[in-house]
This record gives C-alpha cells, sequence and structure tokens, in this order.
C-alpha cells in the first residue's frame, strides 16, 4: 500500500493522535518514529517509507532507529538500530550524520531529541 493511502486511511483516527481540549489547538501525535510530535505525513512514523527514531537507551546516551523500506514486509529486519555510546557532542554528530543519511529534512529534530536525551543522562558535579 502506498504510504499516502496509509496517510488518508490513518489520519482522522489513530490511537496516538493527541487532540487539544477546546478549539483551534493543534493536534500531536505520540507514534514511534515521530521526531517532532506532530501529527502531519510527513513527521508520520506510520506511514513513511523511512522512518527515524531517536530514543532513550539505559547504557548509552542514545539509540537511532532507521526503518529501511527495502525490508518492510519483513518485520523483524525493516527496522535497524544504532546505539550510540560517544560523549554528548559526539553522539550529536554522529546522530546527524544517520539522520542526514536517511532523512535530511528530520536531521534538525532528531539532533534536538539527541541533545534532551544526552542532558537528562548528564551527572551532575558533586559540590562540596
Amino acid at each position: 500500500m502506498s504510504s499516502t493511502l496509509v496517510w488518508q486511511i490513518v489520519r482522522g483516527y489513530n490511537s496516538s493522535m493527541r487532540k487539544g481540549i477546546t478549539g483551534n489547538r493543534p493536534m500531536f501525535s505520540a507514534e514511534a518514529g515521530n521526531l517532532s510530535n506532530a501529527h502531519s505525513y510527513k513527521a508520520s512514523g506510520i506511514c513513511n517509507a523511512n522512518t527515524l527514531d531517536v530514543a532513550a537507551s539505559e547504557d548509552a546516551t542514545c539509540a537511532v532507529t532507521v526503518g529501511r523500506p527495502k525490508n518492510a514486509l519483513k518485520p523483524v529486519s525493516s527496522k535497524k538500530t544504532h546505539i550510540v555510546k560517544k560523549g554528548a557532542r559526539k553522539a550529536l554528530k554522529s546522530v546527524g550524520k544517520i539522520a542526514t543519511s536517511f532523512r535530511p529534512d528530520l536531521k534538525k529534530a532528531a539532533v534536538a531529541r539527541a541533545a534532551a536525551y544526552a542532558k537528562a543522562n548528564r551527572v551532575k558535579a558533586a559540590s562540596n
């Protein structure tokens, strides 16, 4: 099925939509692969063949998961996860390179998400 047809089917109602309570509030989405949390075709992790997701990792700075469209019908091999075990600056650089090679339009959002995870994992120096 084409990605535009999938978007036309799921854009109105899906379980990951977060609607505003009243009026003209923007709609958000909490699906995996949606870096900007915007409810749009461009940012959707469900519809696009090339998906990019940055997630927290227990033993590393972050984990970058990339969806590969040529293996879309094989669930096990359709996603490739890169574990980034570097310092914060090198991690941001490597996430930027991965994002540029797969989805250049989402590079800014991927680096911002990785920076947030690196900041959350930072250990504060003890004060005397």
